[in-house]
Order: structure tokens, then sequence, then C-alpha cells
């Protein structure tokens, strides 16, 4: 079972061998969601980016708006399935799944209002998909912070930012109601919306996040899968996207937390009641970890702190599912390779994150699953035993499915 179909008499395999040229392949067509490190300056935004991409590529300094322009790259997301996939299959190369991750300006009181990097930072944040937001929660006193050092106050961290990001939202609602309303008049679409915009205007109004306002499956279903891109209003409102808030500890402090985490995580659960998870985890520590190569080595090292694994793998995995982010996998000898798509979507449109080619001429798509091949030895084994389905346009990819696409072309 070949990994790809073919188009136009030409195997896509070229399609991923011209991408391979380059140091990482990436993956480009139709597919771009970002995350992006937001928190006041010095938390840990510079170190933790670094530990996602794997490189130190963002400078990390005891001083206040070390980062000025958004660094930026592309970060894989850790799969041990496609590992154990590469390896029964005998894949010559893996390829995981990747996000992008921006690490922004720190922001302080006042950002909505242009104090510190806050016009920048609210520029840069608008364009990303879901935040990362890294909170301080151990004490140093040689570690600088906007407020203090060592009497720090999570919640109250929390809690500043938010405002600032929800202020930029209700100057940002109020500036563009007039127009959305007007449009709400010539527009069947935008008039459908228009009860929604309204609603989340009063919300920003009182106080409350947009996203404690959304039922984002409701709202795919009905205005479509892309709609939190493509809509004029949702696209560039902070608070409606999803967030991870990162519990920035010691080492030490990872297993089990402190009370600082304690008040945070009680914070978040009361004041979020949508697209938010809490993670506690080390910036340090993850960096660190993020360069070992030998696996005995890493294990006796996380163990030392009572880790079995690095929290880094579980942060990205959060990060995918609060962008609504699935998966399939495409498998061969040559390579096998995680595409990431937006959940929910059929065969044909998932088939155009290889090639726009195969979702215009697409003609079916060859599914098995991962437990099968892993059972069975490889795809050949799959064969064997009729398990390879052929799955036609209307056909929801699952997370994990293996699929291989055939068009017209190929036949």
């Amino acid at each position: 079972m070949a990994s790809f179909a073919r188009v136009n008499g030409c195997c896509s395999r070229l399609v991923a061998s011209r991408a391979s040229h380059s140091a990482v392949p990436l993956q480009v067509r139709h597919f771009n969601k970002s995350c992006g490190l937001v928190g006041y300056p010095n938390v840990g935004k510079s170190t933790t980016f670094n530990a996602i991409v794997g490189a130190q590529l963002a400078e990390a300094a005891n001083f206040p708006f070390c980062t000025i322009e958004p660094n930026i790259s592309k970060a894989s997301v850790p799969d041990p399935l496609l590992d154990d996939l590469a390896k029964v299959e005998g894949s010559a190369k893996k390829v995981p799944g990747q996000l992008e991750v921006r690490d922004i300006a720190g922001l302080v009181k006042g950002a909505s209002e242009g104090q510190g990097m806050g016009n920048s930072f609210l520029a840069n944040i608008r364009h990303v998909h879901c935040i990362i937001q890294v909170v301080r929660c151990f004490s140093d006193s040689r570690i600088a912070h906007v407020d203090d050092p060592v009497n720090i106050d999570p919640v109250s961290e929390f809690e500043a930012i938010s405002d600032e990001l929800l202020i930029a939202d209700l100057e940002m609602a109020t500036r563009k109601m007039p127009g959305l309303r007007k449009r709400a008049c010539a527009e069947p679409e935008a008039k459908k919306m228009l009860p929604l915009y309204e609603a989340w205007l009063k919300g920003l109004e009182e106080g409350v996040p947009v996203r404690n306002l959304l039922d984002v499956d409701k709202l795919m279903e009905t205005f479509g899968l892309r709609v939190m891109a493509t809509d004029p209003l949702l696209c560039v409102l902070i608070t409606a996207k999803p967030i991870l808030v990162m519990a920035n500890v010691r080492p030490e402090d990872v297993k089990s937390g402190n009370d600082y985490t304690e008040a945070l995580q009680k914070h978040v659960t009361q004041k979020c009641t949508r697209g938010v998870e809490l993670v506690v985890a080390s910036s340090i520590l993850e960096e660190e970890t993020s360069s070992l190569g030998d696996a005995d080595f890493l294990a006796e090292y996380l163990d030392s702190y009572g880790l079995t694994e690095p929290r880094l793998p579980r942060m990205m995995d959060s990060v995918k599912t609060l962008l609504g982010v699935s998966h399939y996998y495409t498998l061969g000898s040559n390579e096998a390779r995680a595409w990431f798509i937006q959940k929910g979507e059929k065969a044909p449109a998932a088939a155009r994150y290889i090639h726009s080619d195969f979702e215009k001429f697409f003609l079916t798509a060859k599914q098995c699953r991962p437990e099968e091949v892993l059972k069975r030895g490889g795809l050949a084994g799959v064969r064997d035993a009729g398990l390879i389905r052929n799955r036609g346009k209307d056909y929801v990819v699952q997370e994990g499915d293996i699929l291989e696409f055939i068009d017209r072309s190929s036949h």
C-alpha cells in the first residue's frame, strides 16, 4: 500500500520530496494554526519558546522587554504513535505534525492604552489562534519582575493580562459594530450572526471574555468549520481565542505544584468556563530536557524530580485540542507523516493538505486504523487481513486514521 496516491500521472511522493530539501519538512498547504506565548516580562516565555521549538532562537535575559519583535518558528508536536508506526513499517523517516509558535513581547498593565509594548503586543496576538499564557508561580529575588519578584501574586498577574485583553476587545468590538449592523441589513449570513455579535459586545461590557460565551462546536456546525478564522469579528477578538495557562514553577515543584499553582488553578476554574486549560510546568526544566538526546539519561534526570516524562508533550497536546486540530497519517517505506487538519473535516478536504489536486479530483480514500497496523506488523498485514476500507467523499476523517488518497487520474 503506497503512502500517497498519484496525481496527474505524477506520484505525490515527489511533492513530499521537494519539501524535504528544507532543513525541516513543513506542512504548509492550507494549514497554519499558530499559538502565541504571552505574559508579563520575565515570566519564562522565551525560555518556554526555546523548549518548544527545540533551539535557542529567543533571547532569555533578566530584564524586562528582552523580547521586542516576536520570535516565530514551527514546532513539531511529539507523537509516540507516529514513532511506533514508522518503526513497524520500516519508514526511512518520520515527520510529525507541526504548529506555528510565536514568542510575543511582554505585556504590562495599561497595554490597551499603549503602555510598555502594548500596541505591538495586541497587534501580534490578534494573529494567533491559541494563547499560551505563562504565569510566574515561583518567588526569586534574583529574577526581575514588573511588580515584586518575592511577593508574587499569580492570580493578580493572570487577571491583569486578562483585563487588558478584554479592554482591547471591547474597544475593537465597539468600533466594528456599526459596520457589522449595516452589513446584516444586506447579507443573510451576517444577519444570522448579528445576535451573536450583540451578545458578545454585551458580555465584554460586563467584563466577560468572549470564549465564555462561545459554543464553538455549535458555531462551526451552523456557520462552517472555518468560521473562527473567517468571521470578520471573531477573527480579531483576542478573548475569543482558547488559552492554555502555563503555571511556571521551579523544577522541584512540577510534580505536585505549590501554593501559587493551587490558587491559580482554583481561580481559573471558577473564572473561565470554556476554552481554558492549565498545566503546571517548569520552563527551565523543559528547556534542559529538550536538548537531552540520551533516553536513559533523560529518564534518570526526570526521575530526580519524581517525573516520568517532560510536560511539553502534554502542553502541545492540550494546545492541539484547544485549537480543534485533528490529524491523520500517511505511511510507507519512504516516510511516515502526521498531517494536521481541522477536526470534523471530510476526506476530500483532508486530502488537500497534501495537494489541492487530491481534493479537486478525489475518488476514494483507503483507510485503516493505526492499532491494526501495529497488531499485524505493518500495512501488508492489514491488507492481507482485508481491513483496508474504501471511504467516500462524505467520510469524516477520524483522529489517527491512516489514509491513502486515490484520485481520478490514477484510474
